[in-house]
């Protein structure tokens, strides 16, 4: 007897396990018949994004100098160093006008030396200025305009005028201030006011700073 009752025990707890798993059934039915599955919500920080303020002046009147080493090639090679002045107006970070005054000071480096005695170089010129912004306060820059350049030999001063052109770079800082190096050729050919050459160059190279009012 106790044998046929642990068997009627155990259909008893089957019958009762498939009952409840048939009443579950129904209420996932009853519930809307489809099982969705949940995705878990994941929250992503978002950080703000900081804008750095740009401060440089890119337009206004500006003026500034530079230390400059001035070579003539003739006949006789000559070169020195030289202070340049300059002034002008950026209209806007891509173009401006500018006008310089270069002149040697110092003694002159003659080649072959003792064969001519050249006092000084000058140049001054009206230039203008497109610029090409690289960065925040970088671009490269040209110049074309009109210049007049002198050339002092043997107590002859010598000069001419005509196109002149440059290449360069600058760094604007934000308080105004700006740095610059270029190049500039103020003049290059076969006739310089006569000079007998067979190709005279006169040309300059500029290292300095400005600052934009």
């Amino acid at each position: 007897m106790q044998f046929y009752y642990m068997i009627g025990h155990v259909k008893m707890k089957k019958i009762v396990s498939s009952v409840a798993l048939l009443a579950l059934s129904g209420n996932i039915l009853m519930a809307g018949g489809d099982m969705v599955a949940v995705e878990p919500e994941i929250n992503i920080p978002v950080q703000d994004i900081v804008m750095l303020e740009d401060n440089v002046k890119y337009d206004g009147f500006y003026a500034g100098g530079a230390v400059s080493h001035m070579r003539m090639n003739e006949n006789v090679a000559a070169s020195s160093y030289a202070f340049t002045l300059l002034a002008g107006y950026y209209f806007n970070k891509y173009f401006g006008l500018e006008a310089r005054y270069t002149q040697t000071f110092g003694g002159m480096d003659v080649t072959p030396p003792a064969s001519a005695n050249v006092d000084t170089m000058k140049n001054y010129g009206l230039y203008a200025k497109p610029m090409y912004s690289v960065t925040t306060g970088l671009a490269l820059y040209g110049l074309v305009g009109y210049g007049k350049s002198s050339y002092e030999k043997n107590n002859v001063t010598y000069s001419d005028a005509g196109l002149q052109w440059g290449l360069g770079a600058k760094y604007e800082l934000s308080n105004g201030v700006g740095l610059f190096v270029d190049y500039i050729q103020m003049y290059s050919g076969s006739d310089y006011d006569n000079l007998v050459a067979s190709d005279a160059q006169f040309d300059g190279m500029n290292v300095g700073a400005t600052y934009t009012f």
